[in-house]
């Protein structure tokens, strides 16, 4: 019997350079045979343009970058009419807000993937209406998709959706051939990575702290913190290491193309994230071996173990990170098994064939295809 493909609807209000982008990127290339894919997406670089290459201009929407516009939302019915789409799966809250929308004028089935839920930011009041909002939209979505089990904890915290609704779907990254070895460890300074995004989430302004912290303890001529993202917060940030005088060892990069050739150059990878949903940059760093000194928070603490494969730390105890960083280069048996060890978690626990896999599943079943 032939299998028809589903037609589904990807909703992004992000396609610059970030962890969920990415995401989007690996699921649509390794499954486009298997499903009619669109994407709905603003015109941000370089997603807009990879999405476009790899799918076709014509099947692509352009909606506004991180804005909900009524005008866009008929936009979308139009265009999910159009192209006669079975599924809708959105990416993010304000993606999420157009699928649930188009629900009630569309019959459609509909995913949702929070790629983290952010709420100790928020007042009371915030707090309370997201929330109210959320449980509202459950009432119009099919299934709910956690990228790790720390979120899936946290959205039956809140109450969010019943348990039914709910699959826990970890992300995933391509597996290298090639991975950090001793030459790593032997460096001079010693290179510690960060892929961020300069905002209040990322909490880039913590590598400060951390700085000072081995500054004065007369190690920081030692190290090198390089930093690769962009963001609303890039200038503050920048502007906090040079008041504390660390523009020579806390270095903003700007966005690369060559991740896979950063992480090959470093000693170990950095997250001072205040909370993540299950963050690639983490998981990327594991694939090429690297030890991860990560603060302690939702989708870090789901990925990095103690002394095994990484370090967590209090993140109001940035300087405890610092002294981490010091055991860790002053220790090659040390540097070594949380290498290895990060390296053999990737391999067995995080690759992106298995999120592939597991994501056509869901397609399937829901569009009740076998």
């Amino acid at each position: 019997m032939i299998q028809v493909k589903p037609n589904i609807l990807i909703i992004t209000s992000r396609s610059d350079y970030g962890g969920g982008p990415e995401h989007i990127f690996k699921l649509v290339s390794n499954l486009k045979e298997q499903v009619g894919f669109y994407i709905a997406a603003p015109t941000d670089y370089p997603y807009y343009d990879k999405y476009s290459k790899l799918i076709g201009k014509e099947n692509m929407l352009i909606i506004p970058h991180r804005k909900f516009r009524l005008f866009s939302l008929f936009k979308l019915i139009r265009f999910v009419k159009k192209k006669k789409i079975d599924i809708i799966h959105s990416h993010g809250k304000g993606a999420g807000i157009y699928s649930r929308l188009i629900r009630y004028f569309k019959n459609v089935k509909v995913i949702h993937t929070f790629h983290g839920i952010h709420v100790d930011n928020y007042n009371s009041f915030q707090k309370s209406l997201y929330l109210l909002l959320e449980r509202l939209f459950a009432l119009r979505t099919d299934k709910f998709i956690n990228v790790s089990q720390g979120e899936n904890v946290l959205t039956k915290k809140y109450h969010i959706a019943s348990s039914d609704k709910l699959i826990v779907i970890e992300n995933g990254v391509e597996i290298p051939d090639i991975k950090v070895d001793d030459k790593n460890y032997e460096q001079n300074p010693k290179i510690i990575v960060s892929f961020s995004r300069f905002d209040h989430s990322k909490n880039s302004e913590l590598l400060v702290p951390i700085a000072l912290r081995l500054k004065e303890l007369n190690q920081i001529d030692n190290f090198k913190i390089l930093v690769y993202g962009e963001g609303p917060d890039q200038n503050k940030v920048k502007e906090l290491i040079a008041i504390n005088g660390l523009a020579e060892y806390i270095i903003l990069k700007g966005t690369t193309t060559e991740p896979d050739k950063v992480l090959l150059s470093s000693f170990c990878y950095i997250s001072t994230s205040r909370w993540e949903g299950m963050p690639l940059g983490v998981l990327e760093a594991y694939a090429h071996g690297l030890p991860v000194i990560a603060t302690n928070v939702t989708g870090n603490f789901n990925i990095v173990e103690n002394n095994t494969d990484g370090f967590l730390f209090d993140i109001s105890r940035p300087y405890d990170a610092a002294e981490l960083i010091i055991d860790l280069s002053k220790n090659k048996t040390l540097w070594k098994r949380l290498s290895g060890n990060s390296r053999l978690k990737a391999e067995r626990n995080y690759s992106i064939n298995r999120v592939v896999a597991e994501t056509r599943e869901l397609y399937y079943k829901i569009y009740n295809l076998r």
